[in-house]
């Protein structure tokens, strides 16, 4: 090991409370029974009493795991060890370059505070309108749990841990409503401003730094996302941080007790979002294998695997409660079993584009520029900085190769955890392409032209964004409007009836007593007795594959009369009507 200043007094007393933090925790993991936690967490008793009292004992393990883990990495990695110098990261090497110094001096705090407060003003609008089928899940099946049960239940993909324990804990504090649950994610969309500079100006110019986390503030996706009440723009939040604490390991730079234990937690609390995290997690240690052999021997060569270890074992440690949940198999209402469209490629690649046409100005003449600007940007980034610019990429290949390689649903939420990188990308690459043209044209003033015109036209960019930004403040899903349309045009005795996705929205959270239909036998029983039949459903892809007869139906006997429009894909509320000469048979909208 190399040899470390003498500990301070200060660290002497850290370490001292370490040590009874230890003992305490190791004593109460030891004391407390598995079978009574399990009834003081989930005293309704739903969930089968043998999966949830080895919850209970995976968690006694693993925190006895990670508490003896402190002592261990505190042997290895003292908290006050004078760090190396950065020579290593910017020699040449096989990972190339390093130009950006892996430690960058803090930034002003006034732009960092004006950045968050224009963020936080962008995502406060219409946050209580529309939510959609996902939120509406996430507050009645989870969010409304009690605490205890709220940890220790896990049935569904849907259930993004770390955000419903956040909202959880905010409508305990602010009461129930759809602001207050999308509350959390605003919080983590904001905060992702703030790490997308300070990643960025670990590998590119402090311009491009805060360029980019501009665009994101005042863009369409990274609004709605904000406004999304699910774990989206935490998992964004987790890996800009966690690959921030990284990068340093791989360039070489010493780390100690400190610095290895931040990357595991926030890794661990990213995971604990969405298991998808796992993909950031797998690409760091791929990046470590690709460069042990240019570290330095000793603990600068070992510390990218501590800090991976540790994240991974405080991973288990915050699923420990759910894990024989998680690994006896769930069901996510999301996720139909038989193929069907949301798993075509195609549709993927049809969708992303569809999306980020609406959500970027000049959409249809940007998109494929920015995507060219980037390409160029992911070639530039490759010259300076290789190890910052394999991190930002291989998480989105390995989780396009989970996706595909499991048969899951191609979803492009999915990627979002990666949109402060591929932004980046397209910044660095705009001011590198003028960059070397003014070099050509403007010589003796050619980088200070360049950089004039990108910002001129990222001003041109983010004024054009803020005019097209109300469409993200658009209802998400109108089902309330949609009732409302429904109830206003239905006369005595007709029969209105929910199917599929749309039952739960209806049902549970509006509190319609309407009847839900599922398959044809069902509906004409009920049309048999009404003079007219009115239907709501939504995202036809699904109804498509989960009842085929019953869709058939609907297009042969039903005339579609309004449609209430959605800013998630396919997730328009359709209002259909039989007879089909009904006098309100002609679509609007």
């Amino acid at each position: 090991m190399t040899p470390t200043s003498a500990p301070t007094r200060g660290a002497r007393w850290g370490a001292r409370w370490v040590d009874v933090a230890v003992v305490a925790g190791l004593l109460l993991a030891v004391v407390i029974p598995p079978a009574a936690t399990a009834h003081w967490l989930h005293p309704a008793g739903d969930i089968p009493a043998d999966r949830l009292t080895a919850g209970i004992w995976i968690t006694k393990v693993m925190l006895a795991v990670s508490l003896l883990a402190v002592w261990v990495v505190r042997w290895l990695f003292p908290a006050d060890a004078a760090p190396f110098s950065n020579t290593s990261a910017h020699t040449a090497s096989s990972a190339g370059p390093s130009a950006a110094p892996s430690a960058p001096q803090s930034a002003p705090w006034w732009p960092i505070a004006l950045l968050l407060a224009v963020g936080l003003a962008l995502r406060i609008p219409a946050l209580g309108e529309g939510p959609w089928y996902d939120e509406i899940q996430t507050q009645i099946t989870y969010v409304r749990l009690p605490f205890g049960a709220l940890l220790t239940t896990y049935d569904s993909t849907n259930q993004h841990l770390l955000f419903s324990l956040s909202a959880h804990a905010v409508q305990l504090l602010a009461g129930e409503s759809t602001a207050t649950l999308r509350l959390p994610a605003v919080i983590f969309g904001v905060l992702s401003l703030w790490a997308t500079v300070s990643f960025g100006r670990r590998w590119m110019t402090e311009r491009e730094a805060w360029w980019s986390a501009a665009l994101l503030a005042v863009s369409y996706h990274h609004v709605w996302f904000s406004q999304n009440a699910r774990g989206y723009t935490a998992l964004l939040l987790g890996t800009i941080v966690g690959t921030s604490l990284f990068l340093p390991m791989l360039r070489g730079v010493r780390r100690t007790t400190l610095d290895l234990w931040a990357y595991a937690i926030v890794m661990a609390l990213t995971v604990m979002t969405h298991v998808t995290a796992l993909a950031v997690v797998a690409a760091h240690g791929l990046c470590w294998l690709w460069r042990w052999r240019s570290l330095e021997r000793g603990t600068t060569r070992w510390a990218p695997l501590a800090a991976l270890v540790l994240a991974g074992m405080l991973s288990v440690l915050v699923y420990a409660p759910v894990l024989p949940q998680l690994l006896g198999g769930m069901d996510s209402a999301q996720a139909p079993k038989a193929a069907n469209e949301w798993q075509n490629p195609a549709w993927f690649i049809a969708e992303a584009i569809r999306s980020l046409v609406l959500g970027i100005p000049g959409g249809l003449i940007v998109v494929p520029t920015a995507g060219a600007v980037a390409a160029v940007g992911l070639a530039m980034a490759w010259q300076r900085d290789r190890i910052a610019t394999v991190l930002m990429l291989l998480p989105l290949f390995i989780m396009a190769a989970l996706v595909l390689g499991t048969g899951h649903n191609l979803w492009p939420r999915f990627f979002f955890f990666g949109a402060a990188f591929i932004v980046q990308l397209a910044v660095r690459g705009g001011f590198g392409v003028l960059s070397l043209v003014f070099s050509r044209v403007t010589p003796p003033h050619g980088a200070r032209n360049a950089q004039r015109l990108g910002d001129a036209g990222l001003v041109l960019i983010t004024v054009a964004s803020l005019v097209i930004l109300p469409r993200a403040w658009q209802p998400k899903q109108d089902y309330a409007a949609a009732v409302a349309w429904v109830e206003q045009h239905a006369a005595p005795g007709d029969a209105i009836v929910v199917t599929d996705l749309a039952r739960m929205p209806v049902r549970e959270w509006l509190k319609k007593d309407w009847p839900v239909v599922n398959t044809v036998s069902e509906l004409d029983s009920i049309m048999a007795v009404h003079p007219k039949t009115w239907v709501l459903y939504t995202f036809r892809i699904r109804l498509e594959t989960m009842t085929p007869e019953l869709n058939r139906q609907f297009d042969a006997r039903f005339s579609p009369v309004f449609d209430i429009p959605s800013t998630v894909g396919g997730g328009e509320i359709v209002i259909l009507s039989a007879p089909v000469n009904s006098p309100t048979s002609s679509r609007t909208k």
